[in-house]
Order: structure tokens, then C-alpha cells, then sequence
């Protein structure tokens, strides 16, 4: 890209910014790519690095023969209608061979300036020369664009330019160009150029593109009917319209905007008197297309459009000068457009209306009033003209304390012309705006003289003109040099000066100015007040300075400087020094100006806040630490009761043991729901609450809940109605503990609050999603409850705890599990009239074998029956016009089981063992309890094993015994080597043990448990309390010899093998020795081109997810430094020896 600015498409190198910087971040987005860019000062130096493979592409330039035969092009990504821009509108009618053209060497421009026949042609290397050169009247025409031509207008009020269309030079396409041997990329880039249409077009629009296209202005033309806007404003608003006797003609600063955006754009307008009528019913009739100073508080936005606000009008209090005893206020408002403002004024104070400003002022002169509030422009405008005017300004009250804001307004029919005006706008500055304004600061307000002041005139004429036939010679000499002296101030605006010299004197920052030698020419009143305290103490010379000012001159620009610690006041206090070289607007002579700010509360604010911090982060450390601790030791109880109760029903006979046992269950299942929501809220306020993705049968999760749901709301007296939609789905991968949580949680809401009628349930699973609906007939919700619903321990009213009890904490929970597991929640309700409320679940659909059997339930619907099977077996379903709220319940779990059955006696087994189990398990933890209960549900899974009771034990064991062992499972928390540190053991020493599996149990579901976890290298974590079905589905895929198991590995240089089965994981391993041992060799080799073998090692590394050696190949291709680059090159030769070493050795304990 050009090194220097190209406004407004590139904003340099330095800068990157514009319409291209956002056309290429778009399509580098899309593709993951990262941009670099590289400068260069000429469009030739662009070129020649274009083909000398030192850049991939460049933007901005158009296809013509040349530039096709030696490069590629993109497809476009924006078009552009260029126009001419002519410096002096009076050399329109002179042919084009007459313009002094300029354009930039080796552009398109050139050769387009060529062909209209242009002779006189000045060439420049540099984009941003070119408007330069058309300013200073060294060229009269350049081909342009309207988003370029605001930088060849100069002076907003004097500038004579315009911009001509011409239909010889049409519209230019815009895409990248790259090298003519670079087909694939460019075959990427018009791919992902095609896929990001939308994307780019809303650059494009947001860079004003839209003024540059040439079929906006002809379907403007065409919807307004005329080549010209008509618009109209009131010719008494001074200074935004206003009839100068002088020129005899409407003026005003909103005349002059509209000039301007004629000449930047190409729009044209024409002035409609209003001729006494009103300027909103010349809109709505149509008479006028635009009102182009309207205030915006007048405006009824139903039936018209309004731009963004573009200047405001700001008012001011000014008070007589005599002595006065009553406060009477004026207010001047000719335009009726203070109505508003007046009507809140006349609640604090009385106050007179004028809509004449002379009235106004002559009333403030005779005593009628004290007080006037008036434009401020008029303010000025009058103290520049008299040195002492009659009246003085006073800050305003709170109550007058306000601003009205100007806009333009079209008709609600002409959205077009609204969109090109506010775009319009948007391209031009408020210190346009305010140049426009200060044109029309020279109207003198009189308004006659009183008797006493003719009076006092007469008597001093008198006076006046004795002195001058008395001293007639005297006071020529007098008036000479007064005059010069006179002629000479009037060049400054004195009340600039003032201005200027009270706003810095009221700045904080100490200001010094001093000259080339040294000598200091102005200061502000914080420099002489900080000089004037910092003093040595008494016990030095009084006239020895302070060296705190020569210390601050001496320090670098934008540096921090703490003033050491000495006698002086400002001893240990922190400054920022600025310094910067100003220009003396007359002579030219140079100056220097420091800032000195005093940051020293700033660095005292800095260091607390840094304490605060590290007591923060410290109080969060600890909140997580009590978290795990609590969250182990309430649910660790919980967990070895319902295991043991689990293993307890398959011994007991007795019909009442197993009824008292089941109740015991419930009990206990209970319990662990009511520790989870308190645990569960706690965990989402720390944000440590985890998500368990596992395998799971859908039907055997969620039947067993709707069916308890269902018997409590037959008990109630209310309808239970399931509509459960058949599909494929039978087991997926999805968080089961969560998704029943959020179904009871949502279920139990519907039972609390519904008194009569019927609660109704929908579900439907896809291959991706699972949807639940429930819907009550309840008490329901008002607007402002179904705003609050998901707040934590809010209740929509006040009786609704006492009478339904509830913490109020389950639905916010519900929210907060559905959008942890990347799902949706949304509910709508009605008072009196019910609540529904659905969620959407993503799940992962497992592809599970069926096969056919004959299942004939004689207690279930044939309809129902038909549906489901034909889903399972992926067949076209039948739809039956069944009314569901006259059927019985179906439970897709029962059919399901059903089919198992029926197909196990018809020749395939079941078994809850461990099919073929290989290997020992070595059994870690402290609690006797949980060694019984994981003695007793092993030894039902068939599986061999042995049990310790700590992690030192278990690491002990390992070592005498490795080769019999196949899977670790351990206790997360134990005294003194814990679960992660014994996993951290086995992994560190994997020569010894290889990739043995590590499998982890733990109480706590908590983020915090996760990221342990894959820190340290364990395989899985099973979450009590857990099934024996849990725990087998977690065991099997390490112990089966059924299926050849996938290792995972978490070492970052071996976790590639993971990917592939152990009979792939030997030849993979081998493949990648031997490519890395050969990059290695080509880096150590002095005559090897190191840039394309990173960027190989980088391509390879990313896809094997080696973070280190793809972080250290980015570096590398980002930097420019040669001796940087040699570091990271070193650097990823080192991370190659490491990945080789780890590779050998792995491959050594195979072999």
C-alpha cells in the first residue's frame, strides 16, 4: 500500500484505516487471514514489489492493458464514478486542452486525461501532492471522486470549485491485484469476494460510497421530479437567514452550507421566499423539497424525515450595566422557535417577549428590562463593534441552560433525498460549519439614541473641537500615530485574545513558552502559582532557584518525571512532561512550549487501585476455594448413599423393603436437587459451573422425570398432556443431569402455579437440537413479571413464597443452564390465562444401531406405535388425526425397552458387564465408604481391580506393577497427593508408563475441576453421583477390547496421536519424525531459504495443534528485524529438537 495517506480510502501505513482497510479486514475475516502491510512511496515501487513475490496483493487499482498482461485481478470489490474537479468554475467554457491538468504517475487518471485531450499534464509520485498542487493554482483540473473532494477545497467561503461530470469518463472497478503466477490466491480471494457480498456492500455504505454512484443522483433526479432542490427559510432567523441591505439580497451561513455541499457534491439548490407564508405548509404541500434549518424541537416526526443534527444555535445572559432593584427579563425570539423554553422560563421568573432585536436592546437601554437571554452570535457580534457596550454577560441559570440543534428536514416521501443529505453531511466538518458562521458577524444593530446621549454628544463636539483649533498640529501627530497604532490592532480580535488568554490561564496544566534562546515570553497563571510555592526552605539563599523547572525542561517529550526528593514543596510528586515547537503566526520565528501536568494523584490512584486488584483476585481465589470445598463435601455423603441404595435393590425380595428402599431414594434424590440449586446458583455467580457432554439415551433421561411430573399433577386434580414428536434420535450427545434439571425446574414452575386445567408438554428432537415446551393453564404472568422472571430470588409478588414456598432461584438457574449450554429460552404469558415457556437445547445426534423385531404392546396406540418405529428405522412418517388430549400419555422409553427385549430373545444379548474387559484398574481414594461402593459396582461390571487409599500408594503400586495395570481411576481430593498431582506423576513419567489412561472422580462439577483436569492430563472426569450405567459407559471405551480404543493424549507435542486409532498412531508418529528431522536439517543449512521453511513448519504445526512451534512460526513471518528473526529461528530449531526427542521416545517404547 502507499506509505503516505490516500483519504479516504487508505489512511497510510502508519495508520491503517479507510474504505479499504475495511473492504480487505472483511475478506481477511472470512478466510482467518491476518493482514500485513508494507509501505511504498510510488505506485512503480508497488509494482516491482508485486512481482518480486515481497507482497501477495494490493488494492485500488484498475485493469487496463498494461496492468493485465503483467498481473491478476480480483473480481471487484467496489466501483467508483469518477468525476472532474475544476479549481476556478470560470474556465468552464474553455475546451479541456486549455486545463492545466494533474494526475499520478503511472495511474489510470493519466491516460483517461489523454483521451478527453488534454495536452497541458503535470505528473506527481505522490498520491496526496496531487490536491496540493490544484490549490495553490499550479493546475486548474484533476480527475477525482466525490469521496475525495473535500481535500481540494481550501476555504469553504471563497473557494470557486466545482465538480463537472462528463460522459466520456465513466465508472472505474476496484479489486486486488496479484501476481500473474499467483492463480490460487487469486482464485481464495475471488471465492471468498463472492461469498461476502453482503459483507462488503456494508463497508461500501459505510463510507459514504453511496454519493459516488452515479445511479443514486439520476433516481434522485428522477423521484424529485427536477434537476434542482427547492428549499426555503425564514428571512428573519439572522445568522442563519436574513435580508442585507447592503447587498440587497437574502444572506445567512445556511445559504453559504448549501453553496458548499453544491460544490462538493452534485447537488444543486434553489431559494423559494417564503413570502409571509409558513415554511412547514410550503413542505407539506409541496412548494419547497427541503427546509434546511429547521429546529428539531419544532418538528412532528410522523410526517417528515430529518438528518442528523449539524450545528446548534447557543443563547446567552446579558445584564445592564446601571443600577437596577428589580430583575426584569427579555427574552428575543423573531422566529417563535423558544415557545417551548419560554414556557419553563415563566415558572422561575416573568419575563417579555421580543421579536426585534433593536426593540430588545433600546427597551435594555431605557430600564424596561435588566435582563436579556439572545443568541450569542449576536452578543459577539455587538461586543466586537463597541469597546464597551452598555450591558455585560452573566453565566445563565440551570433553567436557561439549554442549546437548540439545527437539521435539515424533507417529507416522509423522500427517504433518497434524506439518505444523500445525511451522507452529505456526514463529509462536512463543524469547523466548516463554523467558518461559515463567523462570515456573518458584522451586522451593526442600531436602534436610535436617547435625549441625555444627544445631549452628552453635543457637548463633547464642543469640547472636542476647541481641543482641535487649539492644538491642531499637536493633535495631527497624535492621530497619526494613534491611527497606525489602530490599524495595527484592528488586524487582531481583541476578544480572541482575551478568550485565548483566560482559557489557558484556566487550564490546570502549567503552560511555559519560551524562545529560541531560552528566554521565556508567556506563562499561565498555573506555572506562576506552582513557581511561586516551589521555594527552597529558609535554610538556602532566597534568590536561589528551584531546580524543578530546569529539571522538567531537561526531560524527554510525553515522559513521566518524578521530581526527586529534596527541600521543595513539590519534592516526590509525579509530572508528565510535554514539549512541542510552535510558530509565530507573524515573523515566523520559533518558540517552545512545555506542558507540565501534575499526575500525582493519578499514580496514587493507579497503585490503590493495583492493591484493590490483588485483594480482589485473592477474595475470588478463595470464593472458588470454598466453593470446591463445600460443593466435595455435601455431595460426596450424597453420592455414596444413593450408590449404595442403588446397589441395595438388587438384593432385596420383599415387596415393602423395595417400596421403603424407593421412597428412601426419593428422599435422598431430593436432597442432592435441593444442594445443587444452592451449589448450582453459587457456581454461575463464580462462573465455575460445568457442562458434562456425554452419550446418553434420550428416552431413559427424560421419560423417568415427565412421568413423576405426570403422577404429581393427576394428584392435584390437573391434566397432564405429552406430545413428545417421533424421530431418529434415540441416544445423543448432550448434558442429561442439566437438560433434567432445566425440564423439573420448568415443570415444576408449571405444577406450583396452575390450580385448575392442564399442563402440557411438547417435545421434539432433531439431529442437532431439542426443543421443550411447557404450557399451563395457570395463574400467568403481567408484562412487568415476565420482565423479572429470570432475576435471582425475585417472586412475582410478595405472597407468592409463602404460598408456594420456593427460593425464586430456579428459573433464573434454568436461563442460565440453557444459554451455558449455547441454547435459548423464551417465555410468554398472559395474566389469568397461562404461561408457556420453551427452551432449545443443541445436541449431537449418536448414530445407534436398530434392528427390527415385532413388537406388539397391546397398552399403547397403534398410531403412536407405527410413528415411532417408522422414525427409528429412518422411514416417512404417517401423520393420525388423533386428539392427543383424549389419549393416554406416550413414553417413547417404554416402546423403546420393549424392542430391546423382543430383539434379545431374538438373538442379541444384553449385559451390564464390560464386555471382554482387559488389564486392571488401579483404584485410588480415602473414603472407605466409596472403596466399598466402587468394590461392590466393579465387581457387577466384571472388571479387575485393585484399591489404595491414597495417591502416594497409587503411584507406588504403579511402579511395581505397570504392566498390569490399563486405567487409573482416582479420588480429585485426597490428603497429601491428591487426584491431580497423581495424575500429573503418571503423565510426567510417560517412558515408564506410556499413555496410561487417567480417569478422575470428584463431588465438584465445577470449571474449576475442568481446567485441573486437562492441566494436569487426566482423560475423563466422572461427576458424582454417578449410575453403574455411568460408570460403565466411562470405563468401556478404555477396557474393551471390542472396539480398538483411541488413546488421548494431552502432552502438546504428542496430543496430535490422539486423532487416530493405536495401529495409525506408530506410522503417523514415524511420518512426522521424519518431516521435522528433515526441517531441521534445511534451518541449520546457512544456504536454505529460512522464510519458506517456517512458513512449511507453520502450516504443519497448526494442523497437528503444536501451539508453541505455530505461535513462534507467526512471530517469526510478523517481524522485520533480521536479528529478531534469527532469535525465533533458533527458538523453533530448539522446539524442533524438544517434538523430535518426545517423538523418539515414544516410538522406542513401541518398538
Amino acid at each position: 500500500m502507499p506509505t503516505e495517506k490516500w483519504a479516504p480510502y487508505w489512511g497510510g501505513v502508519e495508520n491503517p484505516s479507510g474504505l479499504y482497510h475495511s473492504l480487505l479486514n472483511t475478506i481477511a475475516d472470512s478466510l482467518n487471514y491476518t493482514i500485513i502491510y508494507r509501505g511504498y512511496d510510488s505506485f512503480d515501487e508497488i509494482f516491482q514489489a508485486l512481482e518480486n513475490n515481497q507482497v501477495d496483493a494490493t488494492i485500488g487499482f484498475v485493469r487496463n492493458g498494461e496492468r493485465k498482461r503483467n498481473f491478476n485481478f480480483t473480481e471487484p470489490v467496489l466501483s467508483l464514478k469518477k468525476v472532474i474537479w475544476l479549481r476556478d468554475d470560470a474556465l468552464r467554457e474553455e475546451p479541456f486542452s486549455e486545463w492545466e491538468w494533474v494526475c499520478v504517475e503511472g495511474g489510470l487518471d493519466c491516460e483517461v486525461i489523454q483521451g478527453l485531450g488534454a495536452t497541458k499534464i503535470t505528473t506527481s509520485e505522490k498520491i496526496g501532492i496531487v490536491s496540493q498542487i490544484i490549490k495553490q493554482g499550479a493546475a486548474d483540473a484533476a480527475l477525482t471522486t466525490i469521496m475525495e473532494v473535500e481535500q481540494y477545497i481550501n476555504d469553504p467561503i471563497h473557494s470557486k470549485g466545482r465538480l463537472i461530470l462528463n460522459k466520456n469518463i465513466g465508472t472505474v472497478k476496484i479489486g486486488l491485484m496479484v501476481a500473474k503466477e499467483n492463480i490460487q490466491l487469486k482464485a481464495i480471494l475471488d471465492k471468498a469476494i463472492q461469498t461476502n457480498q453482503l459483507a462488503l456492500k456494508s463497508s461500501r455504505l459505510s463510507n459514504i460510497h453511496l454519493l459516488n454512484e452515479s445511479t443514486q443522483w439520476e433516481l434522485l433526479q428522477n423521484q424529485q421530479k427536477s434537476k434542482t432542490i427547492r428549499y426555503t427559510i425564514s428571512s428573519k432567523a439572522y445568522p442563519l437567514s436574513y435580508y442585507d441591505p447592503k447587498t440587497q439580497r437574502v444572506e445567512g451561513y445556511i445559504h453559504d452550507l448549501l453553496d458548499l455541499l453544491e460544490k462538493k457534491t452534485l447537488f444543486s439548490f434553489e431559494y423559494v421566499p417564503t413570502k409571509g407564508r409558513n415554511v412547514e405548509d410550503m413542505l407539506k404541500d409541496g412548494t419547497v423539497d427541503l427546509l434546511p434549518g429547521h429546529y428539531t424541537h419544532q418538528l412532528d416526526n410522523t410526517s417528515v424525515l430529518t438528518t442528523q443534527a449539524y450545528t446548534s444555535t447557543d443563547y446567552g445572559l446579558i445584564e445592564t450595566r446601571d443600577q437596577y432593584s428589580e430583575r426584569k427579563l427579555g427574552i428575543l425570539d423573531p422566529t417563535n422557535v423558544l415557545c417551548r423554553y419560554i414556557d419553563r422560563i415563566r415558572l422561575y421568573e416573568p419575563l417579555t417577549v421580543y421579536t426585534n432585536t433593536a426593540a430588545l436592546l433600546e427597551a435594555l437601554n431605557s430600564g424596561d428590562i435588566t435582563h436579556a437571554l439572545v443568541d450569542q452570535t449576536i452578543i459577539d457580534n455587538y461586543i466586537n463593534h463597541y469597546r464597551e457596550p452598555y450591558f455585560r454577560t452573566i453565566d445563565k441559570p440551570r433553567y436557561m441552560d439549554f442549546t437548540t440543534p439545527l437539521t435539515m428536514v424533507v417529507r416522509k416521501d423522500s427517504e433518497l433525498l434524506h439518505n444523500m443529505l445525511s451522507r452529505t453531511l456526514s463529509i462536512t466538518s463543524g469547523t466548516e460549519i463554523d467558518t461559515l458562521k463567523s462570515l456573518h458577524n458584522n451586522l451593526i444593530i442600531n436602534y436610535g439614541y436617547d435625549k441625555e446621549t444627544i445631549n452628552s454628544y453635543v457637548v463633547w463636539i464642543v469640547i472636542a473641537s476647541s481641543i482641535m483649533m487649539l492644538g491642531a498640529v499637536i493633535l495631527f501627530y497624535t492621530l497619526s500615530k494613534l491611527l497606525k497604532r489602530t490599524q495595527k490592532i484592528n488586524q487582531l480580535s481583541q476578544n480572541e485574545v482575551n478568550w485565548l488568554s483566560t482559557l489557558l490561564d484556566n487550564m490546570p496544566s502549567m503552560i511555559l513558552i519560551t524562545d529560541r534562546h531560552g528566554k521565556v515570553v508567556f506563562t499561565n497563571s498555573a506555572y506562576i502559582n506552582t513557581i511561586q510555592q516551589c521555594r527552597c526552605e529558609p535554610n538556602k539563599s532566597k534568590h536561589e532557584r528551584c531546580p524543578f523547572i530546569a529539571q522538567a525542561l531537561a526531560q524527554q517529550n510525553s515522559a513521566v518525571f518524578q521530581f526527586p526528593n529534596c527541600d521543595c514543596l513539590l519534592a516526590n510528586r509525579h509530572f508528565n512532561i510535554r514539549h512541542q515547537i510552535i510558530t509565530h503566526p507573524d515573523h515566523g520565528s520559533k518558540h517552545h512550549m512545555t506542558v507540565i501536568d501534575d499526575i500525582s494523584e493519578d499514580k496514587q490512584k493507579e497503585e490503590e487501585l493495583q492493591i484493590s486488584n490483588q485483594r480482589a483476585m485473592k477474595a475470588i481465589s478463595a470464593r472458588n476455594e470454598f466453593l470446591a470445598v463445600v460443593s466435595h463435601e455435601l455431595r460426596t455423603p450424597i453420592a455414596a448413599m444413593l450408590g449404595l441404595m442403588e446397589l441395595l435393590q438388587f438384593n432385596l425380595r420383599n415387596q415393602q423393603d423395595i417400596e421403603l428402599l424407593k421412597n428412601a431414594i426419593q428422599s435422598a434424590q431430593r436432597l442432592k436437587t435441593q444442594v445443587n440449586e444452592i451449589l448450582d446458583f453459587s457456581k454461575i455467580e463464580a462462573s465455575q459451573l460445568q457442562i458434562d457432554i456425554r452419550c446418553h439415551n434420550l428416552y431413559s433421561e427424560l421419560c423417568p422425570t415427565l412421568r413423576g411430573y405426570e403422577t404429581a399433577t393427576q394428584l392435584k386434580g390437573l391434566k397432564f398432556v405429552l406430545n413428545w414428536v417421533p424421530s431418529e434420535v434415540i441416544r445423543a450427545e448432550f448434558d442429561a443431569l442439566r437438560t433434567n434439571q432445566i425440564l423439573g425446574n420448568v415443570l415444576s414452575n408449571a405444577l406450583k402455579f396452575t390450580d385448575i386445567g392442564s399442563i402440557e408438554v411438547f417435545i421434539h428432537a432433531t439431529t442437532s437440537t431439542l426443543t421443550i415446551s411447557v404450557q399451563d393453564s395457570g395463574c400467568g404472568m403481567n408484562e412487568q413479571q415476565i420482565n423479572s422472571v429470570f432475576e435471582p430470588f425475585i417472586q412475582a409478588d410478595k405472597g407468592i413464597s409463602r404460598r408456594y414456598g420456593g427460593t425464586g432461584l430456579g428459573m433464573s438457574i434454568t436461563k442460565n443452564l440453557v444459554e451455558l449450554m449455547g441454547g435459548t429460552i423464551d417465555v410468554s404469558s398472559m395474566q389469568s390465562q397461562g404461561t408457556l415457556v420453551s427452551c432449545t437445547i443443541p445436541l449431537v445426534m449418536v448414530e445407534t444401531p436398530f434392528h427390527e423385531a415385532q413388537v406388539n404392546p397391546s397398552n399403547m396406540s397403534s398410531s403412536h406405535v407405527q410413528g415411532w418405529l417408522a422414525a427409528w428405522q429412518h422411514q416417512p412418517l404417517i401423520e393420525h388425526n388423533e386428539d392427543r388430549h383424549t389419549q393416554e400419555n406416550f413414553y417413547p422409553d417404554k416402546l423403546y425397552d420393549l424392542h430391546q427385549i423382543e430383539a434379545a430373545k431374538q438373538g442379541e444379548t444384553q449385559s451390564l458387564t464390560i464386555e471382554k474387559p482387559k488389564g486392571k484398574v488401579l483404584v485410588a481414594d480415602d473414603d472407605r465408604i466409596n472403596q466399598m461402593l466402587l468394590h461392590k459396582q466393579l465387581t457387577l461390571l466384571g472388571v479387575d481391580f485393585h484399591i489404595v487409599e491414597s495417591g502416594q500408594e497409587a503411584f507406588d503400586y504403579l511402579v511395581e506393577h505397570k504392566s498390569d495395570i490399563s486405567l487409573v481411576l482416582t479420588d480429585c481430593h485426597m490428603p497429601d497427593v491428591d487426584g491431580f498431582q497423581l495424575t500429573k506423576s503418571i503423565k510426567t513419567h510417560y517412558q515408564m508408563f506410556g499413555l496410561l489412561p487417567v480417569i478422575g472422580c470428584t463431588a465438584e462439577d465445577s470449571r474449576v475441576v475442568a481446567e485441573k483436569a486437562h492441566h494436569c492430563g487426566m482423560n475423563d472426569v466422572l461427576y458424582k453421583p454417578y449410575t453403574l450405567e455411568g460408570l460403565r459407559q466411562v470405563l468401556s471405551p478404555y477396557l474393551s477390547e471390542t472396539e480398538e480404543p483411541i488413546i488421548v493424549v494431552q502432552d502438546e507435542h504428542l496430543g496430535w496421536l490422539s486423532t487416530h486409532p493405536s495401529h495409525e498412531q506408530l506410522e503417523m508418529a514415524s511420518v512426522v519424525l521424519q518431516s521435522f528431522s528433515q526441517e531441521m536439517q534445511f534451518l541449520n543449512d546457512s544456504n536454505s531459504k529460512d522464510d519458506t521453511v517456517i512458513h512449511r513448519i507453520k502450516g504443519s504445526s497448526s494442523l497437528l495443534n503444536m501451539t508453541t512451534l505455530t505461535t513462534l512460526s507467526k512471530q517469526y513471518e510478523k517481524s522485520d528485524d533480521a536479528e529478531q528473526k534469527n532469535i525465533i529461528k533458533q527458538s523453533v530449531i530448539s522446539e524442533l529438537s524438544t517434538i523430535k526427542n518426545k517423538i523418539t521416545l515414544w516410538l522406542n517404547e513401541r518398538q
